[in-house]
């Protein structure tokens, strides 16, 4: 790179964090300073952990500053309450800087960097990047458009409202060679389950490493019939009327699936079989009423809505759709069935993905092609669950 940009997508279980970690090193031992951004002081800390744990294996010098956020004690990491305590030092002493954009776009750190590694670039808006280049040579973006959006409130012109990731794929859904990489390997997501993701949100670019066959669940001989499908993806319909943000009906169901799956033991990339646990579990919920409703029903769970749990992943996903008609959703068809949302919901899951919903919800009616976009890759799940989780033999 030589003052430029350059993209790498990361989808589900690609091993985003670990390229990136490997590539700063690499530039680490180069003697480049490098920089790392993102909007929320968790994502930073996230990546900046993997850069120091790899500084240690490789044996590279490690001599870094965090700006903001909680205070954040490792080793070779030097923590800042704020930026003007940090200006305060010589920051050019620093081989790796660790910040939000009100650092980098600071007037004092101009030309600081040789490159600036963007985390979760698809939430980071343009206007924040654009103010933060000035600050480096090159910038690398990491994320992956087609997860989680950015933030964002009132009325923007034109591709204002867009995140830089966005920006620079327009509206690609996977990112073209001349562009930058596309990491086109899932290291969590049992082939089937791979294989509809792939298909209906990556152009069937990503694939899922061999060994991630043998992940699966493994039911005892009576709830052979409850668990027809061991792997991939699971459609269990329930019948409610009347509710828009919880159901009561789908946090019972729930409640009675999570008790056959702790009866059932799970296999791992090896083959190797042990006995589910509770935390082997993801329970996802579009609203945080329903969160909060099957929280009490199965206070042991792990339950959030799909923004909580995005870098999160667990043998089986269980996604509980909650709302009787997809038109009376408070927040429209748009947000109930977003492909996005959907697609980070479901590949968390390293085995099986279960969705609970209304059968009804497949034939919701659509007044725009934007909504029947939405619905599309919900009817497609629906549609590829022909071996559905039974519930004619579930456990009393």
């Amino acid at each position: 790179m030589n003052n430029t940009v350059m993209c790498i997508q990361g989808p589900p279980g690609s091993g985003k964090t670990y390229t990136a970690s490997h590539t700063i090193v690499d530039l680490l031992k180069q003697k480049k300073r490098i920089g790392i951004t993102s909007n929320s002081h968790k994502a930073i800390e996230n990546l900046l952990e993997a850069v120091s744990k790899e500084c240690k294996n490789q044996q590279v010098g490690l001599n870094a500053a965090k700006i903001g956020g909680k205070n954040y004690v490792r080793a070779g990491v030097e923590h800042f309450k704020d930026s003007g305590s940090y200006l305060q030092k010589s920051p050019r002493s620093y081989n790796l800087i660790a910040g939000t954009a009100w650092l980098f776009s600071a007037q004092d750190a101009e030309g600081l960097l040789d490159y600036l590694f963007i985390d979760e670039a698809g939430q980071v808006c343009l206007a924040n990047i654009v103010a933060m280049s000035q600050a480096t040579k090159n910038l690398v973006m990491l994320g992956d458009q087609m997860q989680l959006e950015q933030p964002c409130q009132g009325t923007h012109p034109e591709d204002s409202a867009k995140s830089c990731l966005e920006y620079y794929l327009q509206d690609h859904a996977t990112i073209p060679p001349e562009l930058g990489i596309f990491l086109g390997t899932t290291w969590r997501m049992h082939p089937d389950l791979c294989a509809l993701i792939s298909s209906a949100v990556y152009e069937n670019r990503l694939l899922a490493e061999p060994g991630n066959v043998n992940q699966q669940l493994i039911p005892p001989p009576e709830l052979c019939e409850r668990f027809k499908k061991r792997a991939g993806i699971s459609w269990l319909p329930v019948v409610h009327d009347g509710n828009t943000q919880a159901s009561e009906e789908e946090a019972d169901e729930i409640k009675r699936l999570v008790a056959d799956l702790l009866k059932c033991k799970i296999s791992d990339k090896s083959g190797v079989e042990r006995q589910m646990r509770i935390d082997d579990i993801l329970i996802v919920a579009p609203y945080n009423m329903q969160v909060r409703m099957i929280e009490e029903t199965i206070p042991a769970a792990q339950v959030a809505s799909v923004d909580k749990f995005q870098g999160r992943e667990a043998a089986v996903v269980i996604l509980s759709m909650c709302a009787s008609d997809g038109n009376a959703s408070p927040r429209g068809i748009s947000f109930l069935f977003n492909k996005n949302r959907l697609n980070v919901a479901l590949s968390r899951a390293k085995a099986l993905a279960i969705v609970v919903g209304h059968p009804g919800l497949a034939d919701t009616a659509c007044s725009s092609l934007a909504q029947i976009r939405c619905l599309n890759f919900f009817n497609k799940i629906v549609e590829q669950s022909a071996l559905q989780v039974d519930t004619s033999s579930r456990s009393k």
